[in-house]
């Protein structure tokens, strides 16, 4: 079996895990005895995943080449200057080749460049997460399953990569979540939706010039009031979200519960562990559950 498989859904060539580890006897894989790696070129390891596969890559003052290499050392994907390695997650490799993106199995022997240079690939595509890869083919945004093959008939205005079995799509400008199965669980009948944490969205709805947010949990239920005229970005690194109501600031944890009341007249995103805010004219620092902290 040929392990570059055609998605007749998609008309798009990529490189998927195929379940039996066949090679196309038309391709002449690299010979081995060439691709075990040299770290005394100044090529460099990332720490391996659980299956020992590792991003290698290799600079030489504005010259960068990035491949993969297996827990043995051996090359799979072969140092390129125009190669990406954006993700590996267990076999798979998620590859950004010049202007398109790849998912190549790790596990079928060395790939050579001549493969990569010559298969098709999608416009855009983001690692698998939850057994669904998101990809993009013409600006349209649809999954496909561990197989290569179109997970749901659906191509989507907007579509992010799923996250505790949920994602969040735009169909005929509308907004919904959806399972892995592709089943909608919840409608959102919001003017915008946003990403936030891995926990919730950000919903607003518009009236005039005015834009009050709130946030859904992961079946789209409310878990605040629309009360908020700014929201800032999710931090994962301490797990808060500045939000701002009139005049007053304050910050929500993951889950969009209210950690550090909404008290300061200016407030500031928290940057090493730290947010400066200040209170009734004065200004100093907080950790973030709200205790002061020296600068």
């Amino acid at each position: 079996m040929n392990r570059f498989r055609q998605n007749m859904l998609v008309v798009c060539m990529l490189i998927v895990p195929c379940g039996c580890g066949d090679r196309d006897p038309a391709i002449k894989p690299p010979s081995t005895a060439d691709m075990t790696l040299d770290l005394s070129q100044g090529t460099k390891n990332d720490p391996p995943n659980e299956l020992g596969y590792s991003r290698i890559h290799s600079s030489n003052g504005p010259s960068h080449q990035e491949g993969v290499v297996d827990a043995e050392g051996q090359v799979i994907v072969p140092l390129l200057s125009n190669l990406l390695i954006n993700d590996i997650t267990g076999h798979v490799a998620l590859l950004q080749v010049g202007r398109k993106f790849l998912f190549a199995p790790l596990d079928q022997g060395p790939i050579s460049a001549e493969e990569l240079a010559t298969v098709d690939g999608f416009q855009y595509a983001e690692p698998y997460r939850c057994g669904r890869a998101l990809v993009v083919v013409d600006d349209a945004y649809f999954y496909i399953d561990a197989d290569g093959n179109r997970a749901f008939d659906d191509a989507f205005e907007f579509a992010e990569s799923f996250h505790q079995d949920r994602a969040l799509v735009k169909l005929d400008h509308r907004f919904q979540i959806l399972d892995t199965s592709g089943k909608v669980v919840s409608e959102l009948n919001y003017d915008q939706v946003n990403p936030q944490s891995p926990w919730c969205w950000q919903v607003t709805q518009i009236e005039g010039e005015e834009y009050k947010s709130g946030f859904v949990d992961l079946d789209g239920k409310p878990i605040s009031e629309l009360n908020f005229d700014y929201v800032g970005y999710y931090d994962p690194e301490v797990r808060r979200i500045l939000v701002r109501q009139g005049a007053l600031h304050g910050f929500v944890d993951e889950r969009a519960k209210i950690i550090i009341p909404l008290q300061y007249e200016h407030a500031e995103i928290f940057n090493h562990g730290k947010a400066r805010v200040s209170l009734q004219g004065r200004s100093f620092f907080i950790d973030p559950n709200g205790n002061e902290v020296p600068e």
